[in-house]
């Protein structure tokens, strides 16, 4: 009986069968069925240079090919599901594949390990899940900047530690956020670039002695360098953590600005209301008005977060080349991946359905004195050292304290008490909209400079997107589906 109807790709060596309980613990394809289109799309790849090269004959090379593209179809039409007693995805295709086809299914494996394979399979996953992240980023980015075009003189205080600090523009809070996811999409594309080196031919980890192309399967699977080294190549797992890494940075951003929902939509902020589209009620109080999907986002980045310490903790001292060790990456890559994916579907809808509220955060603009730097700046350009402006501030800070009132209301002899150098046209720099408008400084929140830093976006989202249209499938993708699989043999 042939080594894919005994259901295992190894055996010849033993004498007995593997104990079920461990067949259980070790099996993989519980998971890493997960992988099965792109296990197809790579063993087409490997099944195409093997036949570039000799390796496999024209007929069994056509059997191979034909019943691999046949799996696939299958597949992707939903008429196959990968499911059975089988260790992992890999037994699962060449099992199916020598039902179709016969003793031929036992010449794809030539020259491959799973090592190397299942590197390959995993690489191609992740650059799918990139591709798609990138996607959803750019789509709630877009949210965003559309939101930002509508307040570019919306004032409201900026915070630091969570106090009123200085005016800002409502459009320079929002595009703040932008620019962070776009600092992910861009690491997101690094990402991809590093999991597109090409490891098969690397073999178990030391290649073969028989006729391959590595540089040929590289080609067919559209990935853009070659494995320097067969050892690094089965044993490398950087492009997993670094998936993670970029994955749970998006995770973390998005729980940023997920918080600030959550405070800006309390009756203490009142900064901004959701619509009843994105809110969910109490089952007790009918007064309640829940931002509950902020918070699922804010608890999911903590979930990202650890995925990503457990990868960092699994590869941790792992001896060269490969360990069954990193059997256990998947698991928690896919994890993150789809907890990502899922917490920026929810943030753009969550998004879109966020009601600012102009009116409270302009009350919000009084009471906290956001104008002082203003006032120490201003003294500045009259010629008071900074430190001394600093201080002068801080004085005429404590008189409008105790007299209860803002700073742009002292009286212009009470201001001078406080700052010698002080004049009638100080009064303009006090008031928070024109504070606010006087910051033309690079990236500040005047209106010139926002709208500078919306332009400046939009161009960022149109490289983005022609990105997402050059990262396209596989070479050996595309043939499968042109039906060109044997052009040229």
């Amino acid at each position: 009986m042939s080594e894919p109807q005994a259901g295992k790709l190894w055996g010849g060596r033993f004498g007995a069968e593997l104990d079920p309980a461990l067949h259980r613990f070790t099996a993989s394809f519980p998971f890493d069925r997960r992988l099965v289109r792109h296990d197809l799309v790579g063993s087409l790849a490997h099944a195409r240079m093997l036949a570039e090269v000799g390796l496999l004959d024209g007929q069994d090379a056509r059997a191979v090919l034909e019943g691999l593209a046949g799996i696939l179809r299958d597949v992707e039409e939903g008429r196959l599901a990968a499911d059975g007693p089988e260790e992992d995805v890999h037994t699962w295709i060449e099992r199916v594949l020598h039902e179709r086809i016969g003793e031929a299914a036992g010449r794809l494996h030539t020259a491959r390990s799973r090592n190397d394979q299942v590197s390959t399979a995993l690489r191609l996953c992740v650059r799918g899940c990139l591709r798609e992240l990138v996607e959803g980023v750019v789509a709630l980015q877009e949210v965003w900047v559309e939101q930002a075009a509508d307040h570019l003189q919306t004032w409201m205080p900026g915070y630091t530690h969570l106090q009123r600090a200085q005016p800002v523009s409502l459009a320079h809070h929002l595009l703040a956020h932008a620019w962070a996811l776009n600092a992910d999409a861009r690491r997101l594309q690094q990402v991809y670039h590093h999991a597109g080196l090409s490891v098969l031919g690397a073999g178990a980890l030391a290649g073969s002695s028989l006729p391959i192309r590595p540089d040929r399967t590289a080609y067919w699977l559209g990935f853009t360098a070659l494995f320097p080294n067969s050892l690094y190549a089965v044993s490398d797992r950087d492009y997993v953590l670094e998936t993670a890494f970029g994955a749970a940075m998006v995770l973390v951003h998005l729980s940023r600005w997920a918080e600030e929902v959550v405070l800006w939509t309390s009756a203490e902020f009142g900064f901004a209301e959701l619509a009843d589209s994105v809110a969910k009620g109490s089952s007790l109080m009918p007064q309640k008005k829940n931002p509950e999907v902020a918070e699922l986002i804010r608890a999911k980045a903590g979930r990202g977060l650890a995925a990503l310490a457990g990868l960092l903790a699994v590869l941790k001292g792992l001896p060269l080349s490969y360990n069954s060790d990193l059997q256990e990456d998947k698991e928690m890559l896919f994890d993150v991946l789809d907890t990502a994916a899922g917490c920026v579907d929810a943030a753009r809808c969550l998004a879109g359905g966020v009601r600012y509220r102009p009116d409270r955060m302009r009350q919000a603009l009084q009471g906290g004195y956001l104008t002082a730097t203003d006032l120490a700046e201003y003294l500045v350009r009259r010629g008071v050292p900074f430190r001394t402006a600093h201080h002068q501030a801080g004085r005429a800070v404590r008189e409008a304290e105790s007299r209860g009132c803002e700073l742009w209301e002292l009286p212009l002899e009470v201001l001078r008490s406080c700052c010698p150098q002080a004049d009638s046209d100080v009064y303009g720099a006090l008031q928070p909209e024109g504070a606010g408008a006087a910051r033309r400084s690079w990236g500040g929140p005047a209106p010139e400079r926002v709208a500078e830093q919306l332009e400046a976006i939009r161009r960022e989202l149109e490289t983005t997107r022609a990105w997402l249209q050059a990262a396209s499938q596989p070479p050996i993708y595309t043939a499968y589906r042109e039906g060109r699989l044997l052009e040229g043999l």
